[in-house]
């Protein structure tokens, strides 16, 4: 088969051969039919997230099942099928309690700790492989397995967004924030969208952001989201970039019992003055992709049109490259998007 392999963490993707992968007793091999791309690629890439090479990466995928493994039951030949992101025991407290972000015996991701699937073929443990609901089409399905499904955990489980609330929304524009506002709205949100040009920032208009903040035309960030607010300040704040900066804006963004959320991994810290997080009773958390119950909720919201993949460049996954460079030089508008035809 064809594929895209990274030799070494750090370095490009080459076109290669490799054997078609063959499935172990409770495995199946798919043949991928469509992919995204994101930020967090290009992050893995660098090797921070640990895993060997030469490694084929890619993890938000859709397409058909044809192998599979001899102890397989839950899935047959021509199934459609959609990946879940993580390599988990199934077996620990938090598998069990439906927390599989938080397995005690985590055993990586795919596309980084094994082959994932910027080739023709992937072959993962059947309990990656989830049903594509009726009518849902590929890429969609591919995107609801990190740039929504993410989204629809932290909106649902870490920031418990209301139809009463504020949601203020920091990297709005990007391949995951831009869903991030679809989903806020499905939770009956005001959505105030923050980014870097006024390119992203009419994107997030586009798919229903009620406001918008230009971070490079404000002196002041907070001043600006309580202006919006009449001085109130949100209810929850969602930080898609991560650093210490933007999630500081987050932090000082609040309303009384507000809650801060991160999802970019930036770098540095921000400061709390513990006496104003206890008579002010706001909360910080993170959050951290989703649950396999909330990835199958995200792809039937999306086989019912709530929620909408919003692609910014569709190429063929032997030129991922060029997505790449997109993202990098901060031009991508939306989502990436790969074909396999």
């Amino acid at each position: 088969m064809k594929a895209m392999v990274v030799p070494k963490w750090g370095e490009k993707s080459v076109l290669m051969s490799r054997p078609d992968p063959k499935p172990s007793s409770r495995e199946a091999v798919m043949k991928v039919r469509a992919a995204g791309v994101g930020l967090t690629l290009l992050n893995m890439r660098t090797g921070s997230f640990g895993g060997e090479v030469p490694r084929i990466m890619g993890h938000e995928l859709a397409g058909d099942i044809v192998e599979v493994g001899s102890d397989v039951t839950e899935l047959k030949v021509g199934d459609r099928c959609a990946v879940y992101f993580y390599l988990t025991c199934g077996r620990c407290r938090y598998c069990r309690g439906g927390r599989e972000t938080l397995c005690e015996a985590f055993k990586g991701h795919v596309g980084v700790h094994r082959d994932g699937g910027f080739a023709e073929y992937v072959s993962l443990p059947v309990e990656n492989f989830l049903h594509i609901p009726s009518g849902l089409s590929y890429e969609a399905a591919a995107m609801a397995t990190d740039a929504v499904n993410t989204n629809w955990h932290c909106m649902k489980e870490r920031a418990r967004v209301n139809p009463h609330d504020h949601v203020l929304l920091i990297g709005a524009g990007g391949g995951v924030g831009i869903h991030g506002v679809q989903v806020a709205k499905a939770f009956g949100a005001r959505v105030i969208a923050m980014d870097v040009s006024d390119e992203k920032l009419a994107l997030a208009s586009e798919w229903g952001a009620d406001e918008v903040i230009n971070v490079k035309k404000e002196a002041d960030l907070v001043a600006a989201v309580k202006r919006l607010t009449d001085g109130r300040g949100v209810d929850a704040a969602i930080d898609y970039v991560g650093h210490a900066e933007t999630f500081q804006v987050a932090y000082d963004s609040l309303t009384t019992s507000g809650r801060a959320v991160v999802i970019g991994v930036g770098k540095g810290s921000i400061q709390v003055p513990t006496r104003h997080l206890i008579l002010s009773e706001k909360t910080i958390t993170g959050s951290r992709h989703s649950t396999r119950t909330e990835l199958i909720e995200t792809l039937e919201v999306m086989a019912r049109g709530v929620v909408k993949p919003v692609i910014g460049m569709r190429t063929h996954f032997t030129e991922i490259e060029s997505i790449f460079e997109s993202i990098l030089d901060e031009k991508l508008l939306g989502r990436g998007a790969l074909t396999y035809d």
